[in-house]
Order: C-alpha cells, then sequence, then structure tokens
C-alpha cells in the first residue's frame, strides 16, 4: 500500500474519526481486502510512532466538547492516544503541518472524544473480511503514563493490566475476583522477577465472554504484549463466588501460560488464588452439561 493509497482511505473519515464516519472507512477497508488491512495498519502504526516522538504531550488541546471556559491542560495516557488519531483523521495535510509545527496543536479545535473509532474500524474490517477477529488489541502503539527507562519495580504504572467484555454483564464476583488476581501479581516480586526479562514491557489480557466460539489469540509488537480470550457465556452458568472467584484466577492463568509459550520465557510462577475462591464440583460440571444437551435437543426440536 502506498502513501496515496493510505491517506486516500483516511479521506473516508471526512476529517474526523467517530462512531457515525467510522462505518465509512471500515466500508472501504472491506473493499480493500485482508492484506491491504494489514498494510493500512503498518502505516497507521508508523504515523503514530511518528506522533509519539514530537513533544504533543506537552501541548494544551481544545476539543469540541469542551465548555467554552474550561482551562485547555496537557493530554496523556488514553487522552493523548485519541488525540494522535484524530490527528491522522484530520487527513495528510493537518498531520504534516503538525509534525512541523506541533505547537500549532493548540490553535486547532480538535474532535478526539471518540477518534479510537478509527482503529475499531481496521478490526471490525479485518473480521468482517477474515471471518477471524483481529489479534490483540486495536491497531496503534499505546502512549502509557510510565516511565519506560525505568525497572518494573520502579514503574508508576501497571506492567499488566486487564480488560473484561461480555456481549451480556459479566457477574460482580467474576469481575471483581479477576481484579484482584492481576493486582496481587504486579504487586508480588517473583512475578516481576519472571516478566523482568522479557523484551516486552507491558502485558495487555482481555477476556471476553460472548455466545460466540472460543478462541485465544496473541500478539507482541512495539514493546507490548497482548493476549485475548474468548470463553462462552455460559461458563458462568451455576456458579457460587466462589466458583466465579476460581474461574477468574484459571483464565488469567490460561492467558499468562500463553503468553509464556508464546514468547519462549520460562513458565509462570501459580497464580494467585482468591481465599474464598472454590472449583467446581465433578457433579456441577455433570449438571450443566446435562443442561446444555438439553437446551440443544429442545433448540433441534422447536
Amino acid at each position: 500500500m502506498t502513501e496515496e493509497d493510505f491517506w486516500f482511505l483516511v479521506d473516508a473519515l471526512g476529517g474526523v474519526a467517530n462512531q457515525r464516519t467510522a462505518h465509512e472507512l471500515t466500508e472501504a477497508l472491506k473493499r480493500e481486502g485482508s492484506v491491504r488491512v494489514e498494510e493500512f495498519v503498518e502505516i497507521l502504526t508508523e504515523k503514530l510512532l511518528r506522533l509519539q516522538s514530537e513533544p504533543l504531550a506537552e501541548t494544551p488541546v481544545k476539543d469540541v466538547n469542551d465548555p467554552s471556559s474550561a482551562a485547555l491542560v496537557p493530554l496523556m495516557g488514553d487522552a493523548l492516544n485519541n488525540f494522535h488519531l484524530a490527528v491522522v483523521a484530520a487527513g495528510r495535510t493537518r498531520f504534516q503541518r503538525i509534525l512541523e509545527l506541533p505547537s500549532e496543536a493548540t490553535a486547532h479545535t480538535w474532535e478526539f472524544g471518540e477518534s479510537d473509532e478509527l482503529a475499531d474500524a481496521v478490526c471490525t474490517a479485518y473480521e468482517s473480511v477474515t471471518g477471524e477477529p483481529w489479534p490483540g488489541l486495536p491497531p496503534g502503539p499505546r502512549v502509557t503514563e510510565s516511565n519506560e527507562s525505568k525497572t518494573i519495580e520502579e514503574a508508576e504504572t501497571p506492567w499488566i493490566r486487564l480488560a473484561l467484555h461480555g456481549t451480556s454483564d459479566i457477574p460482580v464476583a467474576y469481575f471483581d475476583a479477576a481484579g484482584d488476581v492481576v493486582q496481587m501479581i504486579q504487586d508480588d516480586p517473583k512475578w516481576n522477577a519472571w516478566w523482568s526479562p522479557a523484551e516486552q514491557r507491558d502485558l495487555d489480557i482481555e477476556i471476553e465472554y460472548a455466545s460466540l466460539a472460543e478462541r485465544n489469540s496473541f500478539s507482541a509488537r512495539g514493546g507490548m504484549v497482548w493476549v485475548s480470550l474468548r470463553r462462552k457465556i455460559s461458563h458462568f452458568r451455576g456458579l457460587n463466588s466462589g466458583g466465579l472467584a476460581h474461574l477468574a484466577a484459571t483464565d488469567i492463568e490460561s492467558a499468562l501460560s500463553r503468553t509464556a509459550a508464546s514468547l519462549g520465557i520460562p513458565v509462570p510462577p501459580q497464580v494467585p488464588i482468591p481465599a474464598h475462591a472454590k472449583p467446581p464440583t465433578p457433579n456441577r460440571d455433570a449438571a450443566r452439561a446435562r443442561l446444555d444437551e438439553l437446551r440443544k435437543r429442545h433448540r433441534g426440536s422447536s
């Protein structure tokens, strides 16, 4: 894909990436095919990396939804990531201008609240064309708020992060337990020692519960690792808080084991288990399997 091709596709956004315009980019990318989508991502990542090298993190910028009296403050973290995407979505001319003169970002009123829809449009197009989910988190490097020169022990932000998604509400007991497990890992010196030799700085775990087929995916680039698990929502069925806590720990253990195998690093330590976690009993598994079979028969006869 050439530079001209890339910017032609970006122009489908009309200068702004949001829920309304992202659909146009998705449709344009779907017509290009999976290989071209991947080529688009490579160029998009390169553009975002170039923006990261500029002092935009120190530049206060205004969004169209800011109150007129709001004081402008420098962006960081997700807001800065979104702003970088907004600069790309604005098109080739403005992108080049901001690279040449970053201070001009302050003179323009942006719309970066939903600009991560640009990255989501790529994922949607890829899944539509290939039938497979995009491997990992949405494309593009992430700006973190930690000092990358620090060791894990000195870092102010976690090296391991967790994102939970579901087509319906995730049980609170599962949600809380998963967060507790990740926090215990982050606070444990032996886990920090396990991750320190890895070339990557950050590990993002994404767990999705849905009615779709189960799958795992792994991606590593730009000093970051993304491991994604999709599990069937039926796994929650019939579990009390102890069972849900045990399931959360088991899912995170699966993600970390896959990470170690994919990176070729030592087997991770034993995943901490919340005190109230209880594994499901064989009788409970048998009862759930029978119920699932009855549901299949019911659907088949209706």
